[in-house]
């Protein structure tokens, strides 16, 4: 088997990012407590699951591919269906078979996502809403496994913070893309909810989403990140979600909106990930001090 065209099916890159995800997820949730057994179980479960989601998309999407995208591993003929069918399943199977190391919850939810990316790639992609919420959902769960694989003390609270706001970031990114799509979506019967709904309703939820988000946002504060998550925050992921809710509501705006939740993402990745670093009480109070130096004279 071609080496490359295993990559690019499975889509190397993605799944290094949903293990990322993985990371930063068992990383906010332990307070960077490391257990390496974890850790590596936990990536290893989200990487195979990811590139088993991936491998069925193309396996259901061969004949679309063979007119758009005839270069792609199985309309090309470098790898077989029935190879891809089995690499599928395969990655499933092993994905959740590592999980159950991990304990009845991690394994739950690789089952459940497994599941889930299964009857994506063949029903659910063009149903356009639910759809998009299932993206959203087995991109949050990413994140969300790797505070499972931790699982102790108040880790639900601390990994649900970012999973929420990945959730709800690619709800809108998916929602965007189906305005920026619209005309071929259209013609293809593809129900988004652009197509649906027209594409003003759409931009006009997908804002409100991104408005919600950036009111919550301060929220993670109180539950014990760092002046590090305030400052990435306040420098990058504000100014990019803003950006994206002045774009105009057209659909030639949705491309350049797209960019910039894509730097949402990954700002608020950063911020949740170096937000959760434990800091000594006593650097908190130098910089506090720094702070107050800095300040006007007739403020403090």
């Amino acid at each position: 088997m071609d080496l490359k065209a295993l990559l690019r099916l499975v889509r190397i890159h993605n799944v290094i990012g949903a293990m990322l995800g993985d990371l930063m997820g068992y990383l906010v949730s332990s307070f960077w407590n490391i257990d390496p057994f974890k850790v590596v179980v936990s990536m290893a479960v989200v990487g195979l699951v990811a590139a088993g989601g991936y491998v069925i998309n193309d396996y259901f999407d061969i004949e679309i591919d063979r007119i758009n995208k005839p270069d792609r591993p199985l309309p090309s003929g470098k790898i077989s269906e029935r190879t891809a069918m089995v690499l599928a399943l395969g990655m499933f199977v092993l994905g959740d078979a590592f999980s159950i190391m991990l304990g009845p919850l991690p394994l739950a939810l690789a089952l459940f996502t497994s599941i889930m990316l299964y009857f994506y790639a063949k029903d659910l992609k063009k149903t356009g809403v639910p759809g998009n919420l299932t993206v959203a959902l087995t991109n949050g769960l990413s994140i969300f496994y790797g505070g499972a694989a931790f699982m102790e003390g108040e880790w639900f609270i601390r990994v649900v913070l970012p999973s929420f706001y990945s959730f709800f970031l690619t709800l809108v990114r998916e929602f965007v893309k189906g305005i920026e799509d619209y005309e071929g979506d259209k013609a293809n019967n593809v129900r988004t909810l652009a197509v649906t709904s027209g594409v003003e309703k759409a931009w006009t939820i997908s804002k409100t989403f991104l408005v919600l988000v950036l009111v919550i946002s301060p929220l993670p504060i109180f539950f014990g990140f760092n002046f590090i998550y305030l400052a990435i925050l306040v420098l990058a992921f504000i100014p990019s979600v803003i950006i994206s809710i002045m774009q105009k509501p057209s659909i030639s705006s949705a491309s350049k909106a797209r960019g910039y939740l894509k730097i949402s993402m990954l700002t608020g990745i950063l911020a949740f990930l170096f937000g959760s670093i434990p800091i000594p009480e006593a650097y908190l109070l130098q910089f506090s001090f720094q702070i107050l130096l800095l300040l006007p004279s007739n403020l403090h």
